[in-house]
């Protein structure tokens, strides 16, 4: 393997690392299973086709996360990082009202399908394009957008059914 190459790999890999900890992995999970998609990337060489290198890295992930995310029964939780940033300016009245409506978003995203929630967290909390989304997940982007269209509209629905 080239280093031109080797250093693609890790570049994508470091994506593939920051959107598991945006959907909820912890570091030591995101990492491992990083890792693990790295060496069966590796090993599969051979059957990724040039150019879908990132698209097959997600799914390799993506596939051992939700394994090892349905075996454990984690809750998938959103921004814990972000908002305590904003903890420190906020008063209490105002940081309970941001807790309030994170957990109601959580609990809205909880009840879409993983490709809804995956779709929804790569556009607003990954702020991919369109273009990028397809790439990653390897179908058109008329794809992406109906499909991310459906999510928001499912979203919305679940967010005023709570």
């Amino acid at each position: 393997m080239d280093k031109a190459w080797e250093q693609y790999l890790l570049e994508e890999a470091h994506i593939v690392f920051k959107y598991l900890l945006k959907i909820g992995a912890t570091k030591e999970d995101a990492e491992d299973v990083v890792q693990e998609a790295i060496i069966k990337t590796i090993e599969c060489l051979s059957q990724v086709q040039t150019g879908k290198l990132r698209a097959w890295l997600f799914k390799v992930a993506l596939h051992r996360y939700y394994t090892l995310y349905n075996k454990n029964k984690k809750s998938v939780y959103l921004g814990d990082e972000e908002m305590q940033k904003f903890q420190s300016s906020l008063n209490i009245e105002e940081l309970l009202l941001i807790e309030e409506q994170n957990e109601k978003l959580r609990e809205a995203l909880q009840g879409l399908s993983p490709t809804y929630q995956q779709l929804l967290m790569m556009k607003y909390f990954m702020e991919l394009s369109y273009k990028e989304m397809a790439a990653i997940l390897d179908v058109s982007e008329n794809h992406i957008r109906t499909y991310l269209q459906r999510a928001r509209k499912t979203l919305k629905k679940q967010w005023e059914d709570l």
